[in-house]
């Protein structure tokens, strides 16, 4: 897992996203030259949320084994997009969103969580 493909990465493991992918980039402007971050942050942090509110299971499940790989990566810049891309934009929409999507997380992902919530509850 390397950041400067990780959107690209993300887009073949979960392929479901791709529809709700193209039109977040179309309404939001993003492509390839936008950066990590902001494609996570635009496009994938709505796309869990839509997930989990709409309990799409295989979809979520796939999501948040995506999530815990990029939480044990050996590219600590893939970590940072989990932490303070993902995490936190899903704690910014609040602690039940963030509680909800805890219910989903794998162990790593969990501890990543944990430490982020520490600065917003």
């Amino acid at each position: 897992m390397k950041y400067n493909n990780l959107y690209l990465e993300f887009k073949k493991e979960v392929p479901e996203c791709l529809e709700f992918f193209r039109k977040k980039e179309m309404d939001n402007l993003v492509d390839e030259t936008v950066g990590v971050h902001i494609s996570f942050g635009m496009v994938v942090v709505p796309y869990i949320g839509d997930i989990v509110d709409n309990k799409k299971t295989e979809e979520i499940r796939k999501v948040f084994d995506f999530m815990e790989k990029m939480a044990v990566s050996e590219d600590i810049k893939v970590q940072e997009v989990l932490d303070f891309t993902v995490l936190e934009g899903l704690a910014d929409k609040g602690h039940d969103v963030i509680k909800q999507c805890k219910k989903y997380m794998k162990t790593n992902t969990v501890q990543h969580c944990e430490e982020i919530e520490k600065y917003f509850y």
